[in-house]
């Protein structure tokens, strides 16, 4: 069965070329314009295009995946469906009433709907995740699906290893599915409840590291947000990004280290002993592992501690995540 293939980011990047290598190769390719990026916002295709590119297949880049142009491509090469994932854009009639619109969304839905189905997975401790192969409908999310795999979640993954899972499970959904419209066995079912849980796009204020509350949710908060966006912190006026951290001293995880030096239950308060970089939280202490001050790269807290110790003061700071006062003041 001949389909294509619409997406942008890594994720369905990731998705393309496990597509590819299981032999489910789209007719053609529809991502993004390309669009500054980085540190140095350098125009760059998005990750979608540069995989197509190395797979040597077609690809169109529209800021409008409802355009004239992606409906004519779809009628020239007489593709019955169209998979989506991760495109950046609502479907619409009449695309969504040409073509089988499949999507792979990256949660059981209907828990997750919406833009941020990982990072708010991951901030909210779950630790079964997943991917739903659905129709799309004009309403979000909301149309019925024909497949789901679940994935188990460590303490030690983040966004980007969890959406790495995920992109092969939904790859292989793809595949399963595909096969089954072949042959006439896919079944759909309709999404039975509304969902708790919504996964809004991630704000500044998701991004201010908050210590007011347990050591393993400040913890999620900061894997929900590597290795792209990172969790922002400051202290003594010295901005930085927390990419990794360990959390300590509450029920199921290890006890405090004695290096944590008496911060553990004191929410914000730093202690460096032993070259190592712990922050208290309201119950337990967080380690931070690996962080970037601004416009420099990623490195190791010891390396962190080395260069910009004393510009510490011995408590972080209150931001929203951009160096404005916390969204809670």
């Amino acid at each position: 069965m001949n389909f294509a293939f619409a997406g942008t980011p890594e994720f369905a990047a990731w998705v393309l070329r496990d597509l590819a290598e299981r032999g489910r190769r789209p007719s053609f390719v529809v991502t993004q314009p390309d669009r500054p990026c980085g540190r140095g916002r350098k125009v760059a295709p998005p990750p979608v295009a540069s995989v197509a590119e190395c797979l040597g297949i077609e690809c169109i880049q529209t800021g409008d995946i409802n355009s004239g142009e992606v409906l004519a491509k779809l009628r020239d090469e007489a593709v019955p469906a169209l998979v989506v994932a991760a495109f950046g854009q609502m479907l619409k009639p009449p695309l969504l009433d040409s073509v089988l619109c499949l999507n792979i969304h990256a949660s059981l839905l209907p828990s997750y709907r919406g833009a941020a189905p990982i990072e708010r997975a991951l901030a909210a401790g779950e630790e079964l995740v997943g991917v739903t192969i659905m129709r799309i409908t004009e309403r979000l999310d909301e149309g019925p699906w024909a497949l789901q795999k679940a994935v188990s979640v460590s303490l030690r993954d983040d966004a980007g290893s969890v959406g790495r899972m995920l992109a092969l499970a939904g790859a292989i959904g793809i595949d399963q599915v595909i096969a089954g419209l072949s042959d006439g066995t896919v079944t759909w079912s309709e999404q039975t409840s509304p969902g708790t849980l919504y996964a809004e796009k991630i704000s500044a204020c998701d991004c201010a590291l908050d210590t007011e509350r347990g050591a393993k949710t400040v913890h999620d908060q900061v894997r929900s947000l590597s290795p792209v966006v990172g969790a922002r912190a400051s202290s003594g006026g010295l901005e930085f990004k927390v990419w990794r951290t360990w959390p300590y001293g509450q029920e199921g995880l290890d006890p405090v280290p004695a290096a944590c030096g008496g911060v553990a239950g004191r929410p914000g308060k730093i202690s460096t002993e032993g070259g190592r970089f712990f922050v208290g939280c309201t119950e337990g202490a967080l380690e931070i592992i690996a962080l970037q001050p601004v416009g420099k790269a990623v490195m190791t807290a010891a390396a962190f501690l080395r260069g910009y110790q004393k510009r510490l003061s011995d408590k972080l700071d209150r931001t929203d995540g951009e160096g404005r006062p916390s969204c809670d003041d």
